[in-house]
């Protein structure tokens, strides 16, 4: 059950990092503007917040499944 949920929330992270590196390409091309997020600058840095926060969760459930896999030998 353990490695099910770490793999669950792995790919949990994996996608909201893809789904980050959209949204920040987005911005960055200049080729939709949003009316609502004049503030581009500070959107790209609330977006590029919650990569290094996915991140750092993606490298820890990482880090926990090689541990497993570590004392499992």
């Amino acid at each position: 059950m353990r490695d099910l949920i770490l793999s669950a929330l792995a790919s949990k992270y994996s996608a909201e990092l893809e789904v980050l590196a959209v949204n920040i390409e987005n911005y960055l091309s200049g080729s939709v503007g949003v009316p609502e997020h004049p503030d581009l600058v500070g959107e790209v840095d609330k977006l590029i917040e919650q990569v290094a926060a996915a991140e750092e969760k993606l490298k820890i459930v990482n880090d926990l499944l090689q541990i497993q896999d570590m004392t499992k030998q």
